[in-house]
């Protein structure tokens, strides 16, 4: 048997194959990067691509499929973002007959650790999370790599809804856990919460990785190095992400020499549930910003500011004299359209500095990036200028204050680097004179080229020979098959294709050495130059960084500003007695759909009122009501002015929700689990300084658990945790609870039933709902009309007959039941009189009308389809003043 021989090319990807055995190698081959054996075969199949093969490898072929390298970034993305660690192997030296191209791995790409702009979102930060879990706390080290900032935390190891809360805040790309015996049960649960988790090298207390220990010595000083000692958890975490980081994006280590140590309470807290409840940085239906609180608050002109606005909205304040800080910026921009309007036009044209910066850091900024940063920088002095009017306020100055002076830079970047990026020349033509000498010999031989050509055609009269290059031949002769014959014999054949051969001569052959001599000579001084040039650039980068964080600021301010402006919003008073307020609250986002048709509405959550049970019809505006009530105060902690006519509130320090159903198939819980699951949450962690917000609490189970659950909560949330709370309900009897408890009252959405319609007004008012018309809503829908007729039927049979309540028998304690006269009862008389007497003055108002023929004619052409219920309503009671 003949053995068989392994070739140079192959020797060299079992090597690099060798070191990334659990990463998919991109190894490129000219035009192409491809992949080999099983690499093959999985991606082949996940991208949908060619699987062929080359060559053999132990008697057998060797499967293989490759992508173009031009497009690298559209596969890579897929690649990365489907759960696969990338190797790229690049060519090092270019192309040259008879020599092995030089290769090695030039990056590696996990979730987290993308820095092309192609490949990420520009309006959200890309995190890094490692957890550490210790017996008593998990420590966590966020980062983002483009903006080396670190974030640290540490959580009681019970807390498991505590870290979920900080997942949920940050939302990062890639978890990293140390090398540790319980790493498969914390795969599965991040999995399960939707994160990408891998693994470090590290492994604790093992003396082979010291090398971390002197990285911290070398990157931090004393006093966070002392306080890592004091937080284990923190600094077994910090040596985690650092083996993580060394294998796979090592150049970032150096940029980290600060750390940002907080508590989770230092913001206000909104879990996971309250995110995906509100609909505060994404929608329920896709998950996409559309319709989220985010889209509706996010008018930044900068991605960075986009950013800073989603940032802000995940982490809102709890310092009055912060938020205020922010809010008195907002209020004052405005007052100012027109400095709004110059301010927008400056930020329109800011590039994304802050991840310029960090590609700058990580050596990965291309010549597009150092003109972007030009074009950037020239406009600071301009910004400035129009802050001078705004120095006065705290938040400018300090926005300001790193407004450096960037002309040197400026100079730098504007001397050095060529703009036609058409170019392969990256250097400007003056900046350097070797290089320029260099690049006229090039330019020279090209000329000597294209003589050799018609010298060749001279020889031999073949008018169509053709001298023609590639990165694989090199320099040839391209000659027709028709013309074959008329080759002289110094030719030497180099390919034969189907319609023409390639040659080349002795002369050609001396050529080409000579412009591939200038040609890798130009390569090296160019990227010398260019490394000087990144060098230089490199020294601004603490200013640049410092920078892009004031453009985010005064770029969120901005937004917020000019939404507000836009919105007629209102600047919100902060109290100490921990009483909610709002005057003719509005919901930020369902306001813009409705085109100023939305029903404002008033809270007032108090020392008197702190829990409020509120019934109403389906569609009567329950869910809205309860959710703008919760967004208005998380605008207000954020420092933006809010959509109501004015507002007086605590400073809130959670907020929870149990808002809407949905199971969790993935850890196999129903939807009463997870409804009950979201309650436990609250009842455990909530405080008197907290808001909170439940819709339907109960009624995943049978009636009367749901019932006894929901009266449960809301003497727990109201006698015990003393927590301002809205919470929404068909079960009608908890409103018995208003008697009993005097800080419960009960509260209901209007409606109004006219023969068979529902008229909802989308008003919030003191006392008890009529009814759900959950039939009516129904036949809203199109149900068949014989259905609705047969629900009508079951219904009055259960009303008179078999009613579940008919035979039970109330008491007097602290129950949801009671001999007295139902409160429900007392209500709905006075509730239907007020209605009764509405009808009324209608049929009063219908008599009078009468009288005018033309009036009565625009009332026949109403189009009632056309009209909102508030509409109606408003046209009757113009009618009304009017005959007054």
């Amino acid at each position: 048997m003949i053995e068989q021989k392994i070739t140079p090319l192959m020797q060299q990807y079992f090597q690099i194959k060798s070191q990334y055995e659990n990463a998919i190698l991109l190894f490129q081959v000219g035009d192409f990067y491809e992949l080999f054996f099983d690499d093959a075969k999985i991606i082949s199949k996940f991208l949908n691509i060619a699987l062929t093969s080359r060559g053999k490898n132990n008697g057998e072929n060797i499967p293989l499929c490759g992508i173009p390298v031009h497009a690298l970034n559209h596969y890579l993305i897929k690649l990365v973002r489907g759960g696969f660690k990338v190797v790229i192997c690049d060519q090092l030296t270019k192309p040259t007959p008879g020599k092995v191209v030089e290769r090695g791995v030039t990056q590696v790409f996990t979730p987290g650790t993308l820095t092309d702009s192609s490949m990420l979102d520009e309006k959200s930060a890309s995190y890094i999370v490692s957890v550490f879990p210790n017996p008593k706390n998990y420590g966590l080290i966020f980062t983002e790599l483009l903006t080396a900032q670190l974030f640290a935390t540490t959580i009681p190891i019970k807390e498991i809804k505590i870290l979920e809360s900080e997942l949920a805040r940050y939302n990062p790309d890639e978890i990293i856990l140390p090398k540790i015996k319980s790493n498969n049960s914390y795969f599965s649960y991040f999995k399960n919460l939707g994160y990408f988790a891998a693994e470090s090298e590290y492994i604790p207390n093992d003396h082979n990785f010291d090398s971390s220990k002197l990285w911290l010595e070398k990157q931090f000083n004393e006093q966070t190095i002392k306080t890592l000692l004091n937080y284990p958890e923190i600094g077994y975490s910090l040596h985690t992400l650092y083996f993580y980081l060394k294998k796979n994006q090592e150049k970032s280590l150096d940029q980290f020499n600060k750390i940002n140590f907080y508590k989770p309470d230092d913001y206000l807290i909104l879990d996971s549930a309250t995110l995906k409840n509100l609909e505060i940085l994404k929608n329920n239906q896709d998950s996409g910003r559309k319709n989220s609180l985010l889209e509706i608050l996010d008018k930044a002109k900068t991605p960075m500011g986009s950013r800073q606005i989603k940032k802000w909205l995940s982490r809102p304040l709890i310092s009055k004299e912060k938020i205020t800080e922010r809010s008195k910026v907002v209020t004052e921009f405005c007052k100012n359209i027109n400095f709004m309007q110059q301010i927008e036009e400056i930020l329109s044209n800011i590039n994304d500095l802050e991840r310029i910066a960090g590609r700058i850091a990580l050596n990965r900024a291309n010549r597009i990036d150092y003109l972007s940063l030009k074009q950037s920088l020239i406009l600071i002095p301009n910004l400035n200028i129009l802050l001078l009017n705004y120095k006065n306020l705290d938040y400018i100055q300090k926005i300001t204050a790193k407004f450096y002076d960037f002309s040197p830079l400026i100079n730098l970047i504007e001397s050095s680097i060529n703009e036609d990026i058409s170019g392969e020349w990256i250097i400007k033509k003056g900046f350097d004179l070797y290089l320029d000498r260099l690049r006229s010999l090039v330019q020279d031989s090209q000329k000597e080229i294209l003589k050799l050509e018609q010298q060749e055609i001279s020889k031999t009269g073949i008018s169509s020979l053709k001298i023609r290059y590639n990165n694989i031949s090199g320099y040839y002769i391209e000659i027709t098959n028709p013309n074959l014959n008329s080759v002289p014999q110094y030719y030497q054949e180099q390919q034969k294709l189907v319609n023409r051969k390639r040659f080349t001569t002795q002369e050609l052959k001396n050529l080409e050495q000579e412009i591939f001599k200038a040609q890798n000579e130009i390569d090296i001084v160019q990227t010398e130059v260019f490394n000087r040039v990144k060098e230089e650039v490199g020294t601004y980068l603490n200013q640049l960084r410092n920078l892009a964080q004031s453009i985010s600021w005064l770029d969120a301010i901005f937004s917020f500003a000019k939404i507000a402006y836009e919105n007629n919003y209102t600047t919100p008073v902060f109290n100490d007695n921990n009483e909610i307020f709002i005057k003719s609250g509005r919901h930020p986002v369902v306001e813009q759909k409705l085109e100023n048709n939305f029903e404002p509405n008033d809270t007032s959550l108090n020392n008197k009122e702190n829990l409020w049970i509120i019934t109403g019809p389906n569609m009567g505006g329950k869910s809205t009501y309860l959710r703008q009530v919760a967004l208005i105060c998380i605008m207000a902690q954020c420092g933006s002015l809010i959509p109501a006519q004015m507002a007086n509130m605590p400073i809130l320090d959670r907020i929870f929700t149990r808002i809407g159903s949905g199971d969790n198939l993935a850890q196999g819980k129903s939807t009463f689990l997870v409804e009950m699951e979201e309650a436990a949450t609250i009842c455990t962690q909530a405080t008197k300084n907290s808001l909170v917000i439940l819709d339907e609490v109960g009624r995943g189970t049978s009636t009367f658990d749901g019932i006894a659950l929901a009266q449960s909560i809301i003497e727990h949330i109201n006698q015990n945790l003393g927590a301002k709370c809205l919470f929404a309900t068909h079960y009608h009897e908890l409103t018995e609870l208003e008697k009993i408890f005097p800080t419960i009252a009960n509260y209901h959405m209007l409606s109004k039933k006219i023969n068979d319609t529902v008229i909802f007004l989308h008003k919030i008012a003191p006392g008890i709902a009529d009814s759900s018309f959950g039939i009516e809503v129904a036949k809203l829908a199109n149900l068949p009309t014989k259905l609705i007729t047969r629900a009508n039927e079951i219904l009055n049979t259960i009303k008179t007959e078999h009613s579940p309540f008919k035979n039970i028998k109330f008491n007097e304690s602290k129950n949801i039941f009671s001999n007295q006269t139902s409160v429900f009862d007392l209500n709905k008389k006075e509730h239907d009189a007020k209605i009764n007497a509405l009808l009324d003055k209608i049929i009063i108002l219908e008599n009078k009308l009468k009288e005018k023929e033309s009036e009565i004619v625009s009332i026949k052409n109403l189009n009632l389809d056309e009209l909102s219920p508030k509409q109606v309503f408003d046209f009757i009671w113009k009618i009304k003043n009017k005959e007054s």
